[in-house]
């Protein structure tokens, strides 16, 4: 390199056809490497459902609401029901979930793995995302109807009981 010497762009695409292995080499490596990375992976699949709570539609002065609390509060005592550890146990006996982890652990252990599979997000408005992920498409997607279903019958009888 000559000092102040100004490279144009002919002198820069020479280097690159003098050097070509350069770009090449470290380009082959790392896309080598990522496909045996992701050939190595295992497959994991996500299943979502989406619940709209609907606000009561019967004018107040008719009929006084069941439910005074945000959606955020009544979701974090319904979540707690769900979530605890007979249902939970009940929904992996029902599909078979995590056998090896069943065959050489305690239950306490694979309910919380389930807890740390299963997510729960409150989305705008008056609705919340109940998700599962796990390695068989169809069973995650059998597991999150049932977990749809239980928050919405517990949903429906705390209404009840209000």
């Amino acid at each position: 390199m000559l000092p102040g010497k100004v490279f144009k762009p002919q002198d820069l695409i020479g280097i690159l056809q003098r050097r070509y292995w350069l770009v090449l080499v470290p380009f082959a490596i790392v896309a080598a490497g990522t496909a045996v990375v992701a050939r190595l992976l295992p497959d994991l699949y996500r299943s979502d459902a989406l619940i709209l709570v609907v606000p009561q539609r019967v004018p107040e002065s008719y009929v006084r609401p069941t439910a005074n609390q945000r959606i955020e509060d009544r979701l974090q005592s319904i979540a707690q029901q769900i979530m605890s550890r007979t249902r939970l146990e009940r929904i992996i006996q029902d599909f078979n979930l995590y056998p090896n982890e069943r065959r050489t652990g305690i239950m306490e252990d694979v309910v919380e793995k389930m807890r740390q599979d299963i997510s729960l997000q409150i989305v705008k408005g008056d609705a919340f995302r109940v998700g599962f992920s796990g390695s068989d498409p169809r069973t995650v997607m059998r597991v999150t109807d049932r977990l749809a279903s239980l928050f919405i019958e517990e949903n429906l009888r705390d209404s009840e009981v209000l």
